[in-house]
């Protein structure tokens, strides 16, 4: 679906099912066989998914039902994860960088954000030191439903943008390429966690406070309460002790806002 919708012009179906052999199509035995692969993938498979160009027919993530276990969720976001590096691989057609309708490059921002938390997620449900309650095992499901929901939302914003761009109409470009991430945790800028990571308690309410490194010489703070509540601070910070402070300072102002009650608020986002 990326590769339907990608703005590179060079991008042919060829090339999306060369990449399935590593970027090079495989020997054919018969004209048969050639046949058979261009229908099922090309008239078959491309042809489907083009309808999704119409706004009447909106491109969803496949849906399938999990448990609400460890195992299950973690199926879950690993798959979330592989689809959306799909669709964006094919979104970028192999570009390290694109330009992209303002309105497409704002979606696909907050895409990779998605993509990131369904990461996150898989990596501390599949690793057995990481605690996963009940309580939290059931609202990851229930924000896994909400992120699939805006998943879908935003690859449909960046399918129609990018559309009524290639037909020509008025579309305000970003005024800076975006980039493709890249996929694989080797080659990704790594996320160090701080050393400054802790827990802490303040009028008996007890939060992890979690700080990384985002590769770009900033700090990502997160707090995560109780039930497994995750807060995460939208603004970077210029070091790892600025992070800390923030969240030892916000605890300190309204330690009910972290404590996992259901009257619980937060303005954090």
């Amino acid at each position: 679906m990326g590769a339907i919708a990608s703005p590179a012009i060079a991008v042919s179906p060829m090339d999306v099912v060369a990449a399935l052999w590593n970027g090079e199509l495989p020997q054919f035995d018969s004209a048969d066989d050639v046949e058979a692969l261009a229908n099922t993938l090309l008239s078959g498979l491309w042809n489907r998914l083009a309808r999704h160009q119409d706004s009447r027919e909106p491109f969803r993530l496949t849906r399938e039902s999990v448990a609400a276990t460890r195992s299950g969720l973690a199926a879950l976001a690993v798959m979330r994860v592989q689809e959306l590096d799909g669709f964006m691989d094919g979104l970028f057609g192999g570009a390290e960088q694109l330009n992209f309708p303002e309105k497409a490059h704002r979606a696909l921002t907050h895409l990779e954000e998605v993509r990131h938390m369904f990461d996150a997620a898989a990596a501390m449900l599949i690793d057995d030191t990481q605690p996963a309650s009940p309580q939290a095992l059931a609202e990851f499901a229930r924000n896994a439903q909400e992120m699939t929901r805006i998943s879908d939302d935003l690859i449909n914003k960046i399918i129609h943008s990018c559309k009524r761009a290639r037909a020509g109409h008025l579309e305000a470009m970003s005024t800076s390429p975006a980039r493709r991430r890249p996929a694989s945790m080797e080659d990704e800028p790594p996320f160090v966690k701080s050393a400054l990571s802790q827990r802490i308690t303040r009028q008996g309410v007890t939060v992890a406070v979690e700080i990384y490194g985002d590769g770009e010489g900033a700090w990502i703070l997160e707090v995560v309460d109780r039930k497994g509540t995750s807060y995460v601070w939208d603004d970077r910070f210029a070091t790892d002790q600025e992070a800390l402070d923030e969240a030892i300072s916000e605890l300190e102002r309204d330690p009910m806002e972290f404590s996992g009650e259901p009257d619980g608020s937060s303005d954090i986002h």
